[in-house]
């Protein structure tokens, strides 16, 4: 398996000569990525169908591997990168049990059951409530009929004072697999756009407070290959997205407010060893 996770940071910069004001673009970005083994071994299975699991994960090395510097490159973002690796890098024994469907429950240790990943995010942690999924090497299967081109989609608002004029939707479809293996590609697209309320504490930006509303979003693409002969995992795809955006002071001489956005992305990777 392989994890990428890559933070972008983008702002502007002005220059004002004369009466005229010029707008500089500025890009800030930073990239680690991992590999490790994941071995599972069944040991029971029980009347219900479910199986319990021992999964070993082994890293493939005792590093992470950062992008090659670029001019775009933050020194800090990439160490706050490093720090998140570290956390990911160590053998581990975890045991579990899935039903037919792909759902886990019973997970062990219990110290990592309930775990996030350290992004550092704000409340709801979407991103890492994702990744604590996308990472394990098998697929829940949805409640869409197993047929090729088959097709559900569903949208819904949640209600929550974190999440303001929250709307997002879910689509999922079954595609065609090409291969020696027979199998099938399950697609799953999930989306969420909300407003969080700015901060108790202002922030300032040029010496002056700016309490302006936050727009976030998050984007979620997973394309995984089914095998139709036992139900496994072959490979998988699988990516995340949180962006947050917010327009800062005004600037003389621009019509519009700068704009300061964010994104951090985690990409999985996954393919089932012969």
């Amino acid at each position: 398996m392989t994890l990428i996770l890559r933070a972008e940071s983008h702002s502007v910069t002005t220059e004002t000569v004369a009466a005229q004001t010029y707008v500089t673009p500025v890009v800030h970005a930073a990239e680690v990525s991992l590999h490790w083994r994941a071995d599972r071994k069944i040991l029971s299975i029980q009347d219900d169908g479910s199986a319990a699991i021992e999964e070993t994960l082994v890293p493939a090395s005792q590093q992470c591997e950062g992008a090659p510097p670029s001019e775009k490159t933050d020194a800090a973002l990439q160490l706050s990168l490093k720090e998140f690796c570290t956390a990911w890098l160590k053998a581990e024994i975890i045991r579990y049990t899935e039903n037919k469907s792909g759902a886990l429950r019973d997970v062990s240790p219990g110290a990592n059951e309930n775990a996030l990943s350290p992004l550092a995010e704000t409340a709801p942690p979407l991103l890492s409530l994702w990744l604590k999924r996308a990472v394990c090497p098998n697929v829940i299967l949805p409640q869409v009929p197993f047929e090729i081109g088959a097709t559900s989609q569903q949208s819904f608002q949640p209600a929550s004072s974190v999440l303001k004029n929250a709307h997002g939707s879910e689509t999922t479809e079954w595609l065609d697999a090409q291969g020696e293996t027979p199998a099938a590609m399950l697609h799953v697209v999930q989306q969420l756009v909300w407003s969080a309320a700015p901060p108790a504490a202002a922030v300032r930006v040029e010496s002056r407070e700016s309490q302006t509303q936050k727009d976030e979003s998050f984007f979620a693409d997973s394309l995984s290959t089914v095998s139709l002969q036992d139900g496994s995992l072959i490979s998988a795809n699988r990516s995340a997205s949180r962006t947050t955006s917010r327009q800062v002071d005004p600037v003389p001489g621009l019509p519009q407010p700068p704009e300061f956005s964010s994104k951090l992305t985690v990409t999985v990777t996954i393919e089932r060893l012969p």
